[in-house]
C-alpha cells in the first residue's frame, strides 16, 4: 500500500470518529434538552399549585378580616347600648 492510500484511509477514518463524536454530542444535547423542559414544566405545575395556594389563602384571610370587622361592629354596639 501507498502512503497516499494509508493516509485516505487514517483520513476517512478520522472524519467518520468525528461525525460519530458529533452525533452523540448532538444526542447528549437533545437528551439534556428533554430534561430541562421537564424541568420547567414541573417548575411551572407548582407555581400554579402555589398560585392556587396563595389564592385560597387570600381568599381566607379576606373572610377573616370581614368576620373581625362584623366581630368590632357588634362589639362596639353592644357597649354602646350598654353604657346609654
Amino acid at each position: 500500500m501507498e502512503f497516499n492510500t494509508v493516509a485516505s484511509i487514517v483520513s476517512v477514518a478520522g472524519v467518520i470518529f468525528a461525525y460519530f463524536s458529533f452525533l452523540r454530542e448532538k444526542l447528549n444535547q437533545a437528551e439534556q434538552f428533554g430534561e430541562l423542559k421537564q424541568k420547567v414544566r414541573t417548575l411551572e405545575n407548582q407555581a400554579q399549585t402555589n398560585e392556587n395556594r396563595f389564592q385560597t389563602i387570600e381568599t381566607k384571610l379576606d373572610t377573616i378580616q370581614t368576620t373581625l370587622t362584623q366581630v368590632d361592629t357588634s362589639l362596639k354596639n353592644l357597649l354602646t347600648n350598654r353604657n346609654t
